[in-house]
């Protein structure tokens, strides 16, 4: 994604967990440092961490859905910023 202001791609999110009753996105650096956190399905991650603009790279990403029947998904990948 691509922080830089122009309303295209600003901003990394995961579409669709409106549904469902429990959701957690977690951002990491190469470093394992949590960089970004949310439960809040409508909030995602602008590229920055305690208001600093990251630097350009790969950037991993968890999510958990927590599903009707009481289970939880979990959804790991990578996330590119580019500056």
């Amino acid at each position: 994604f691509t922080p830089n202001g122009d309303g295209v791609n600003d901003v990394f999110e995961i579409v669709g967990l409106d549904d469902y009753p429990k959701n957690e996105l977690t951002i990491f650096n190469r470093w394992g440092q949590v960089v970004f956190q949310t439960a809040n399905p409508e909030v995602g991650w602008d590229g920055n961490f305690n208001e600093v603009p990251q630097d350009l790279g790969d950037y991993n990403y968890h999510v958990i859905v927590g599903k009707v029947d009481g289970t939880n998904a979990v959804y790991k990948g990578t996330v590119t910023l580019i500056r």
